[in-house]
């Protein structure tokens, strides 16, 4: 089973913005996976119909996850984004198949396109943004946090870091 690239546009933003919980633009989340914003512009939209990502368009604008990561499971994602179409034709319209009725290939394949959406329903967006591990993945991206006025361009720029990492105090200076 391959899914499609708009899938896979579609779980990053969802992935960037559960990690990051915030707002944040289309620009932002294409300069972090260095991804097309056009194509991402595209995803945002079908993301926003479907109820994923609540946008703000304007100077000040973005997108921001409507629902808790740990409310949303990838195989709803998935098939919201992808929809369901069998791995072969014959899953979906078996009526076409001249090994039917009795094919114990198309049983197979059922079993096993099944097996896989249960796996991603077993998963949500919080369990990939703020699962065990706290190194690869989301943290190899680089987020941009605004830099003040006095700062130099770049300056904002900071190695990803979750929601419940981030410290309200600024860390000691030695």
């Amino acid at each position: 089973m391959r899914l499609r690239l708009q899938t896979d546009f579609a779980l990053r933003v969802l992935l960037f913005l559960g990690f990051v919980d915030r707002k944040a633009t289309a620009d932002e989340i294409a300069r972090s996976f260095d991804v097309s914003r056009d194509h991402l512009v595209k995803v945002v939209q079908l993301l926003s119909t479907h109820g994923f990502v609540r946008t703000q368009p304007g100077r000040r604008g973005g997108m921001i996850l409507t629902r808790d990561p740990r409310d949303v499971t990838v195989r709803e994602v998935v098939e919201k984004v992808e929809g369901r179409h069998g791995v072969l034709d014959c899953v979906t319209s078996p009526e076409g198949c001249p090994m039917e009725p009795g094919c114990d290939l198309r049983r197979l394949l059922m079993s096993a396109e099944e097996a896989f959406y249960n796996k991603l329903e077993s998963t949500t967006l919080a369990d990939l943004t703020h699962g065990k591990r706290r190194q690869g993945g989301l943290y190899n991206l680089q987020i941009h946090r605004p830099a003040p006025l006095d700062q130099e361009p770049g300056a904002g720029m900071k190695r990803a870091q979750p929601r419940e990492e981030r410290s309200a105090e600024p860390p000691d200076k030695a």
